[in-house]
């Protein structure tokens, strides 16, 4: 029996009642009457009470031994009594006296998908139909089958078709949303899932998995209101608290998360998604060796378990055993993990198999279009190899992919996209790192070309910086800091998507010379505090990045690890480096010198000024390498051996600055390569500066600073 969506819980009670006492009066003149014995089944099943459920089956049976209709009451209590083996005999024996019937091949079928035999499952919800088109449980079963089997199509239809039958059926909403939902369609699965709450407002499971589908979407306040409310109706619901986790994981409340994990393990040890979560957990905050344990009991649990799997690649994968990670993402895809190909393309990258990634990418994207985790790194992909035509289109993925941006900013103008201007105001909106606003600032100048008046909203360290572009000093750009309330503007733009808005290519790279100066005055005050001994080459020195970026432990690395450079005579070393990592300047010990030139700055302005004094600056993949990049200063920088997808694949050079040159490590962690390298490429350019040679080679002599061997 389903309580109907439009009587109250107390109304629901009270007709319960009232049916049971109907059928009591029928027993008090016949305690064996079949029919009245049947009915009090029910009625004991639809009040959760199901040992009276199975106790009264058992006396219809006994009552009447070729009633169809008590045979199946009976496999019904059993199987709520979660006795499922039992069950099954039960429905059996109702389908010896009468093989067609609909309600004995329904709940066949709904121990079938129970134990994981969904196309068996689906014969038996055929049969059911067959004989009761109209059985609205078994379209629900129906496409419940067709949902574990991945066939969402088909089991939307059903659910459909269940709804056309029962126009106030919420189990057939709830469903509906789910299929939805893993289709991309969330709009419509938050549709589906509310329709069920207005009809059930008790609905635990729809609470739940409306949290999730808001918590993926970044609407957490809400998210959190309605996981919170499906542990409040259901207090011993796993996933329920299992969800909070995840959300207080990413909203980096790791106390919080745990405590939400010990009530979901408490409530049921055995559970092998809790277990993953625990494994997820212990990873993201670092305990790759906790992350391991609960892994091994994840997969002691259940070996074949797809998500487990997964997760058992990706530490495999965080560890470096790139081939080994492989091979498990290609067990997780087998299992129908929709993440694995895409992380499976990630090792293979790493591996320098890149042409294989690529395919890895696309085929995550074919399998799951609507996932923005894969979309993202296809589009990552297609940068690194110059399809920049694709890729970019892609990248914008990045906005609907929670890893990039938990809480995206949003705007109430419309975006540009390119057309005409015609004089109106574009906000051209800082969005990452304090490089890559000085990579894109470039393409101010063209949106002032296309008729506009663009408007740099920048991070406050380049504030001041932005002042030097060529648009700003004409009066056609103005600069705004990020974080405050812009000037009026028209259109807006984020500085990473300039770049797709321009259909820029690897040919087209906007490069008329060097757009980022520094203050003449400010230079020559730099000049005079950091002198070089003798006339020496002058470099500039950065190693290391923002730590809080996810990658850095692998594009930064150590002052220590450049020991090397530090011993080449005829150069005079300053270091460019900020934050913490310039406190490894007072352990460099004996033999070595290097100015402390940015420590103490306030701003990159001040940085611009000293590197405008400079020779050569030579740095890890930092802001500093596209400033001196920008400047049209010489730069070498030091790349790890899977670089940003903006240093592309293979390349010792870049269109984005004419002036670099890459150093790639051709082993994962090799920096120890690299810089041999770089130190003897800056031997030759230290004696070739000794020889008063220094201004033409610097400029672009292709034997030396820009040389592409």
């Amino acid at each position: 029996m389903r309580e109907p969506g439009n009587h109250s819980a107390g109304d629901w009670t009270e007709r319960l009642t009232e049916v049971a006492l109907g059928y009591q009066r029928m027993l008090n003149e016949n305690p064996r009457q079949p029919e009245a014995l049947v009915g009090i089944t029910l009625v004991a099943l639809a009040s959760h009470q199901n040992e009276a459920a199975i106790k009264m089956a058992k006396a219809a049976v006994s009552a009447a031994p070729k009633m169809v209709a008590a045979r199946v009451a009976l496999g019904q209590a059993l199987k709520a009594a979660n006795r499922p083996a039992e069950a099954e005999k039960a429905y059996l024996k109702a389908l010896q006296l009468d093989g067609m019937d609909a309600l004995a091949r329904m709940g066949l079928g709904e121990l079938k998908l129970a134990s994981g035999h969904a196309q068996e499952a689906i014969r038996e919800f055929q049969l059911a139909l067959h004989r009761q088109p109209t059985l609205v449980a078994a379209r629900v079963g129906f496409g419940n089958a067709f949902a574990c089997l991945g066939k969402n199509t088909e089991a939307l239809d059903q659910y459909e078709k269940a709804i056309d039958l029962d126009p106030r059926l919420p189990e057939a909403e709830f469903a509906a949303g789910f299929v939805l939902a893993r289709m991309g369609g969330l709009k419509l699965a938050e549709t589906r899932y509310r329709r069920a709450l207005a009809m059930r407002p008790d609905f635990a499971a729809a609470w739940m998995n409306l949290g999730a589908l808001l918590r993926g979407q970044g609407r957490e306040v809400y998210a959190e209101a309605a996981l919170l409310r499906a542990v409040e109706l259901r207090p011993d619901l796993v996933s329920g608290w299992v969800n909070l986790a995840i959300l207080k994981r990413e909203q980096r409340l790791p106390d919080e998360a745990e405590a939400h994990l010990r009530k979901a393990f408490a409530l049921n040890p055995d559970q092998v998604e809790t277990h993953v979560a625990w494994c997820q957990f212990r990873a993201h905050e670092g305990d790759l060796a906790g992350a391991w344990a609960w892994l091994r009991w994840a997969l002691a649990r259940d070996p074949h378990h797809a998500e487990a799997v997964n997760m058992h690649g990706i530490l495999l994968h965080q560890e470096g055993h790139f081939a080994e990670a492989v091979k498990v993402f290609e067990q997780a895809e087998a299992l129908g993990n929709k993440t694995a190909a895409s992380n499976r393309g990630n090792s293979l990258l790493d591996m320098g198999r890149i042409g294989e990634a690529l395919r890895a990418h696309e085929t995550a994207v074919e399998r799951s279009p609507e996932s923005a985790g894969a979309l993202y790194n296809l589009a990552l992909t297609r940068l690194r190899l110059g399809d920049w035509r694709r890729g970019w289109a892609d990248y914008e993925s990045r906005w609907h992919f929670r890893e990039v941006y938990r809480s995206p900013r949003k705007f109430d103008r419309t975006r540009w996209r390119g057309e005409p201007l015609a004089g109106r105001r574009v906000l051209l909106h800082a969005e990452q790192g304090l490089g890559d606003t000085i990579q894109f600032c470039r393409y101010a100048t063209l949106v002032s070309a296309r008729g506009g008046v663009p408007i740099l909203q920048v991070q406050a360290p380049v504030l001041r910086l932005m002042a030097s572009l060529a648009a700003v000093r004409a009066g056609a750009a103005e600069v705004a800091l990020l974080g405050e309330n812009p000037p009026a503007f028209d259109l807006e733009c984020p500085m990473i998507s300039l770049p797709g808005v321009f259909r820029t290519t690897v040919d087209t790279v906007p490069w008329t010379g060097a757009y980022i100066g520094a203050d003449p005055t400010l230079a020559r005050e730099k000049r005079a505090y950091f002198p070089a001994e003798g006339g020496e080459l002058r470099a500039g020195l950065a190693w290391a990045g923002n730590p809080r970026y996810k990658a850095d432990r692998q594009r930064s690395t150590n002052l220590g690890a450049l020991l090397p450079l530090l011993r080449v005579p005829g150069v005079t070393w300053i270091s460019l480096q900020k934050g913490p990592a310039a406190e490894q300047l007072k352990t460099i010990g004996d033999g070595v010198f290097v100015w402390d030139g940015s420590s103490g700055e306030s701003d990159l302005a001040e940085t611009a000024a000293l590197i405008a004094t400079l020779d050569l600056v030579v740095t890890t993949d930092t802001c500093i390498a596209h400033l001196a990049g920008a400047m049209g200063k010489p730069v070498w920088i030091l790349l790890p051996h899977l670089a940003d997808w903006r240093w592309m694949q293979l390349r010792e050079t870049t269109p984005w600055y004419p002036t670099a040159r890459l150093f790639r490590q051709k082993a994962p962690g090799d920096w120890a390569g690299v810089v041999k390298r770089v130190a003897n490429e800056l031997g030759s350019l230290s004696e070739t500066h000794s020889s008063h040679l220094h201004g033409v080679r610097l400029a672009g002599s292709p034997a030396h600073a820009l040389a592409a061997g």
